[in-house]
């Protein structure tokens, strides 16, 4: 054996992968850029255009925030049971939300 541990056959082979591999854009894109070439799930955004479905669930979230924050002074101020109960609805989704949209940014960035 020479220095590299490879037998003639098997560089060969390596070289016919290597450039099979150059002339896939995909897996270039992938080495250069970084990103998750073989992803375990598929790509549900993948037919839907950028920020679709995150921009749906952050606006939402922002709409639920701005409810609870003025629900809250109300349900303090009134002492209704509708109110307190409005209040805590709004504010438990906006945390549902946050949840949902931190969960998406940590397997996006991960």
């Amino acid at each position: 054996m020479d220095g590299s541990g490879l037998s003639h056959r098997e560089r060969r082979a390596l070289s016919a992968i290597e450039r099979a591999l150059r002339t896939d854009p995909r897996f270039e894109r992938a080495m250069t850029f970084g990103t998750r070439l073989f992803a375990q799930e598929p790509d549900p955004a993948a037919g839907r255009p950028p920020g679709g479905r995150h921009g749906v669930l952050g606006g939402t979230v922002c709409a639920l925030a701005g409810v609870a924050l003025a629900l809250l002074p109300l349900a303090v101020a009134t002492s209704e049971p509708a109110l307190i109960a409005a209040f805590t609805f709004a504010y438990a989704a906006t945390l549902a939300g946050l949840f949902l949209l931190v969960r998406r940014w940590c397997r996006r960035d991960g």
